[in-house]
């Protein structure tokens, strides 16, 4: 099973592929609350189902997951992970056929990692399949579903991403990808100032730039590049703005809107969810994309 490091939109929605979050400083307590905006696009087609998929695979149900996988791709979901998890819960299944042909949905819908592909173990029944191997073959000449306009920042969205894929097993580590990312980031900025960002998937790979820095001013950025990709249809857009949102809220220590974060209690060594505003109502997370907040885990399992 692949759980992608930009969104972990698969399995569980968070926001916690960067370093373990810090106290504000007395200034940023100090900031003025960013102002509140509406969903700049709409959920895509089928969400509601497809979130609950990934959590019944969490849970190793994956034949009910597999049902709800159906229903959203007949809802018209389009989203390339979910088809996915999809595949590999009919491989588990014991189906082939099914298997292949949700990969080559997700396939469809912009899925392009064929390395993850050939190595997963879910998948490793069809690895021997003429189909599989076509489509591994075939993966590499497709063109970008959401194409970038700038080579750079195409690049070092990928390095921000490779830095967390495995995620750093200890401070030291995270204090060497820090580095990396302030580089990153002042780059981003450049960028961002030349007027650089053309498409959605610029303003995406920005925009995870941003939310991976240090300061209130980074993730107000990030939620402003996150909605600006939305609104230029990229369907990860609308994730990265509500979820720099609320680590704004939480490095602000005040509560988060959408259930994104989860910090590590240093008690009991647990990922737990972050407080969430009881006054955003169920009804608000939806337009986001977001399940009610009694479905969203209060700890966090990693995989």
């Amino acid at each position: 099973m692949r759980i992608p490091t930009l969104a972990l939109s698969c399995l569980l929605t968070v926001a916690c592929a960067h370093p373990p979050a810090t106290a504000p400083t007395a200034a940023e307590e100090k900031t003025a609350d960013l102002p509140t905006i509406e969903a700049p696009s709409a959920p895509m087609a089928g969400w509601t189902q497809a979130r609950r998929a990934s959590a019944l695979i969490r849970e190793e149900k994956y034949a009910e997951a597999l049902s709800l996988y159906e229903q959203a791709r007949a809802a018209g979901n389009a989203d390339p992970d979910a088809a996915y998890s999809a595949a590999c819960a009919a491989a588990r299944l014991g189906k082939p056929k099914d298997a292949l042909d949700w990969l080559s949905h997700s396939v469809q819908s912009g899925f392009r990692d064929v390395a993850w592909m050939k190595q997963d173990g879910d998948l490793a029944p069809l690895r021997d399949d003429p189909a599989f191997v076509a489509l591994a073959e075939r993966m590499p000449t497709l063109p970008e579903p959401h194409p970038y306009s700038n080579e750079e920042l195409k690049r070092l969205f990928a390095e921000d991403q490779a830095d967390r894929q495995p995620p750093p097993p200890s401070p030291e580590a995270w204090k060497k990808i820090a580095e990396r990312d302030a580089m990153r980031l002042r780059r981003a900025r450049e960028l961002l100032d030349q007027g650089a960002l053309k498409e959605g998937a610029d303003f995406l790979a920005a925009g995870f730039i941003f939310q991976h820095g240090d300061t209130q001013e980074d993730y107000a950025l990030a939620r402003r590049m996150g909605a600006e990709a939305a609104k230029r249809g990229h369907p990860k857009g609308l994730w990265l703005a509500a979820a720099a949102w609320d680590r704004w809220l939480m490095n602000a220590n005040r509560p988060q809107r959408f259930g994104t974060q989860y910090k590590l209690d240093p008690a009991d060594k647990v990922v737990k969810l972050y407080p969430v505003d009881p006054s955003v109502t169920d009804e608000e997370r939806a337009r986001w994309g977001f399940p009610p907040l009694a479905e969203i885990p209060t700890v966090l399992r990693m995989q």
